[in-house]
């Protein structure tokens, strides 16, 4: 089992972060962005979600370090379960590699399905530092104490991404740089890929 060991933070605070603690940025994709994005969704055999995963690895990796992170992925309003994300270059994982790590590591979870409610903290399954929500009516913010949450969702003909941050655990230009670096990170997963999307990379070589 792969094991988180990117520190995400900028800080080290002290509990986790309660709703007074919380700030948030909010960026949207164009709307030729997000047509690009359905695209390459219908183009790979993957869906959006997949790929706003892995764009936001690429994100990571470009803005804070390469390495691995917990991701605590919403399934419903109260709902969530953890996967390992890859947060590497295109030198450790090419563009389809990097797809298809998210496709089979969220396919894989789905079948186990370790599932949990999203304010639970049990010692089995802690929660990760990070909650994303893709098109799920998870309250704004889920106070449910990760340090970052990205919230995607469709507003028109827009991708809006709203990104709650534990204020006391990130410097704010570090959260404005993941978002200014999350549509590059698409668009250079969307345009690199070579589908189908269907080999598991070896991840444990990947960093």
């Amino acid at each position: 089992m792969i094991r988180a060991n990117l520190r995400l933070t900028d800080y080290d605070a002290t509990g986790r972060p309660g709703a007074d603690d919380l700030d948030r940025h909010t960026t949207t994709l164009s709307s030729v962005l997000t047509k690009e994005l359905e695209g390459a969704a219908t183009a790979t055999g993957l869906t959006s979600e997949e790929i706003l995963l892995a764009a936001f690895g690429r994100a990571i990796q470009r803005t804070i370090g390469a390495g691995f992170i917990s991701v605590d992925i919403a399934r419903h309003e109260t709902a969530s379960y953890p996967m390992a994300l890859a947060c590497v270059g295109p030198d450790r994982l090419s563009a389809t590699d990097m797809l298809g790590s998210v496709h089979h590591a969220m396919a894989a979870l789905s079948a186990q399905r370790i599932v949990r409610a999203v304010s639970e903290d049990a010692d089995d399954h802690p929660l990760s530092d990070m909650l994303f929500a893709y098109g799920v009516p998870v309250p704004q913010p889920a106070r449910s104490g990760h340090f970052l949450e990205l919230h995607a969702h469709v507003t028109g003909a827009e991708l809006t991404l709203d990104w709650w941050y534990d204020a006391r655990s990130f410097e704010p230009y570090t959260v404005h740089e993941l978002a200014e670096q999350f549509p590059y990170a698409m668009i250079e997963l969307t345009s690199e890929a070579a589908p189908p999307i269907l080999a598991e990379p070896e991840l444990a070589a990947a960093y």
